[in-house]
């Protein structure tokens, strides 16, 4: 394995913990005070480490530290007016449509004009004309 790819395993691992060690001492709870059965409580603890263990390959990423920062940005994404901007409107980028403003707040952007996206406020996107050639 990678170093990186172990760095991730032990972070996912390490937040795992408190939560396993929580479950373990309910467990232990139930089994004094209910006698609940000693099978069953290691039943119990085994699939909780088999759930963790399943979820590892869709969430272990999520864990990775050096994961961008801004993964899921519009930033520097091009749109299209759909809802003339002025000075607020609608852009589609890709299917999705969002409201936006000119990052100029005098100018205005007519309907079909291709925009780039070069900041987010909240919600809005905050866009310029996209410059052609």
């Amino acid at each position: 394995m990678k170093p990186m790819i172990n760095s991730v395993l032990i972070r996912y691992t390490l937040f795992q913990l408190p939560a396993l060690f929580l479950f373990v001492c309910i467990l232990f709870l139930l089994q004094r005070f209910v006698n609940l059965p000693d099978l069953a409580v290691w039943l119990l603890i085994g699939c909780w480490v088999i759930k963790d263990i399943v979820l590892y390959p869709f969430v272990g990423r999520f864990y990775d530290p050096n994961l961008r920062k801004n993964w899921f940005s519009m930033v520097g994404k091009v749109g299209t007016v759909r809802e003339a901007l002025s000075p607020r409107g609608k852009v589609q980028v890709k299917s999705e449509l969002w409201r936006a403003e000119p990052l100029n707040r005098t100018d205005s952007i007519g309907v079909d004009e291709k925009v780039r996206i070069r900041g987010v406020t909240g919600l809005t996107l905050l866009v310029e004309k996209e410059r052609t050639g």
